[in-house]
């Protein structure tokens, strides 16, 4: 968990640098690639969770 916890500050760290600066370090294709993996890996976590069951 600490390892996504590091990976999640740094890419927040990466996007606010970027944001802040008026010619940002990080470039805006790879500051997308870090989206779109976090994207991908929190839709692996949706398709983890358990199927809800009908109250029915």
């Amino acid at each position: 968990m600490t390892d996504l916890s590091d990976e999640r500050a740094a890419t927040r760290a990466a996007i606010r640098k970027a944001r802040n600066s008026t010619k940002p370090t990080v470039p805006a294709d790879q500051v997308l690639a870090l989206l779109d993996a976090d994207l991908a890996r929190i839709q692996v976590a949706i398709d983890a969770l358990p199927t809800p069951h009908p109250t029915d």
